[in-house]
């Protein structure tokens, strides 16, 4: 019994580390919808390169922002995953 509860607790773990290893947009679409916060197509038209949408979100004031601006690494890859350069 115990080694069935210690293989389903690693395995919950990898999955919970797994999810926070993927940034990016994934991170970012859940508030991004177009009613919380711009989506995916307002934000390329208001940030014409990855360093403006990077810059933009650093500089945000939305305490919503605050876990993400920490993380510039994140915040590249979601901006190359829209689309930007």
């Amino acid at each position: 019994m115990k080694t069935l509860t210690l293989t389903f607790l690693s395995v919950c773990a990898c999955f919970v580390l797994a999810a926070t290893a993927s940034a990016g947009w994934n991170t970012c679409v859940a508030c991004h919808n177009g009613t919380m916060a711009p989506n995916k197509e307002k934000l390329l038209e208001k940030y014409k390169t990855s360093e403006c949408f990077v810059n933009a979100a650093k500089a945000s004031q939305n305490p919503m922002m605050k876990s993400i601006q920490k993380d510039e690494n994140a915040l590249k890859e979601a901006a190359k995953e829209i689309g930007l350069k």
